[in-house]
């Protein structure tokens, strides 16, 4: 007999436990772990809206039922009502790949649950795609700003694949009459590079990629840039201005999950990044320097894994994961006070070795101490940005000494600002050069070509009393009376 209720009492545990509930059967609803409003920005950061339904135009919502399990997962994602077969695929996918819910609650225990939530599609038809030529057709006025075919004075083609990415030379042309006169074109390149993320292999040697870019022989970027698995899963993106600059950066793991975010403009950089089960982890803004350098960020929002907030609005706990400059885990946690540290900060890697403790007063620095590789380092400074031999001063002699202001763009009359990036190494030389913001008329050349006269004229900045690699910016303002920096 006791045999017979043990087992009866065994099998409705189990029963219980198998159940689907309804929202309203349930004590306590199944929902976000971090809630709606973050939920919506993981949606957003993640869909993504196929090409072909995009080119179209879509303004719709997919509207999914699935069932939020105890573990925080979702299954049985199922399409009630939707937009289109594309559309419905890449809502069910998005909404998979979301495992930080609360699991609802039923008589003490967590309990399966039905939910049903939207996603919206929004994109504006592409109205410059043209289908048999499986290109962009873009028109632009004399200052490069989007036009009318009609009124005209540049065209830019720009051949893409089935997913949006481009395929072949971005072409450049001016109207001359009735007709297009070729003006130039920047090279699409399908390259094969060796690829290492924390997000997709932090433990583990480089994988081999490859990368799609349309650059000129200024490396500057014409096209959205993409870098690819072997199996053609996307695993960092970013997206390029008319200008030629980017304004938004996106690191995945294998999942196909967004990891990481940036959204760049001249003055800031935000920089918001996720867990493996989808649930947000920070958000950090930092300030971008006159030199285009980015500075001490501003700590605003961390979430630990169960969706607790332990920073909000620059006050709180900090209790995020970063990266060493060799791209391991870096596990930080301090004081926040008004987005700056406060206290004491202590930073450990993923096997809970110290990696550095670190003294401040109101985002003041005072104390640090560092032990990387074993090696225990005390310095006055987390960061030291790379400097130019001899200081500023020097830097802006050098440029007027060499720049020399184009003919062509003298004589049309050009002036305007050219953004150019570069990487100094830990050796103090210089590689990885780019022009990230572009006026033309040989400017963006001249610029170029007097920047890497500096390579072997720098200091290498160092993190925590470490030589490291600095991506630097610098702009220069071409103005007919001369050359200015800004």
């Amino acid at each position: 007999m006791k045999k017979l209720l043990t087992l009866l009492l065994f099998s409705a545990v189990q029963a219980f436990a198998q159940q689907v509930y309804l929202p309203h059967e349930v004590e306590k609803q199944a929902e976000p772990a971090g809630g709606l409003t973050v939920l919506n920005q993981f949606i957003s950061s993640n869909l993504q809206i196929p090409f072909q339904s995009s080119i179209k135009g879509v303004n719709g919502r997919v509207y999914l039922k699935g069932v939020v399990q105890p573990d925080g997962s979702m299954s049985n994602i199922e399409v009630t009502r939707g937009i289109d077969t594309l559309c419905n695929a890449a809502a069910v996918k998005v909404l998979a790949m979301y495992k930080a819910w609360k699991p609802a609650m039923l008589g003490g225990q967590h309990v399966r649950q039905t939910i049903f939530f939207p996603v919206t599609f929004k994109a504006d038809a592409k109205a410059t795609y043209q289908e048999a030529r499986h290109a962009f057709i873009d028109y632009f006025n004399e200052a490069f700003v989007p036009i009318d075919s009609a009124r005209a004075q540049y065209r830019r083609t720009t051949p893409v694949d089935e997913r949006g990415f481009v395929a072949g030379d971005v072409a450049y042309e001016e109207s001359k009459g009735k007709k297009w006169k070729r003006l130039g074109e920047a090279k699409f390149v399908k390259k094969e590079i060796r690829y290492k993320s924390r997000f997709v292999n932090p433990d583990a040697d480089s994988i081999t990629a490859y990368h799609i870019s349309a650059r000129d022989y200024n490396e500057a970027s014409h096209a959205t840039e993409a870098t690819f698995d072997s199996e053609g899963r996307v695993l960092s993106y970013a997206e390029y201005g008319v200008d030629g600059k980017a304004y938004l950066i996106k690191d995945y793991d294998l999942n196909g999950m967004v990891r990481r975010q940036q959204l760049l403009t001249d003055s800031l950089v935000t920089d918001v990044y996720w867990d493996p089960n989808g649930q947000i982890r920070a958000h950090r803004d930092f300030p971008v320097n006159k030199m285009g350098v980015k500075e001490e960020p501003f700590l605003l929002n961390a979430w630990g894994p169960d969706g607790a907030q332990y920073v909000k609005n620059g006050e709180g706990y900090w209790r995020a994961v970063g990266e060493t400059p060799d791209g391991k885990w870096l596990f930080e946690e301090g004081r926040v006070v008004n987005g700056i540290k406060d206290g004491k900060w202590i930073g450990k890697l993923a096997d809970s070795t110290r990696y550095y403790e670190e003294g401040y007063d109101l985002g003041q620095f005072k104390t640090g101490v560092s032990w990387v590789n074993g090696i225990k380092a005390e310095y006055s400074q987390p960061r030291a940005q790379p400097e130019f031999k001899g200081g500023i001063k020097e830097f802006y002699k050098f440029l007027a000494m060499n720049i020399k202001y184009p003919i062509n763009a003298a004589r049309s009359g050009v002036a305007g600002r050219v953004m150019l990036s570069f990487v100094v190494c830990e050796d103090g030389s210089m590689c990885e050069y780019r022009v990230e913001k572009r006026v033309g008329y040989g400017l963006d050349e001249e610029a170029l070509r007097v920047v890497k006269l500096m390579n072997g004229k720098w200091s290498p900045g160092e993190m925590r009393g470490q030589k490291v690699r600095v991506k630097y910016n610098v702009p220069i303002n071409f103005q007919l009376a001369g050359v200015v920096l800004r």
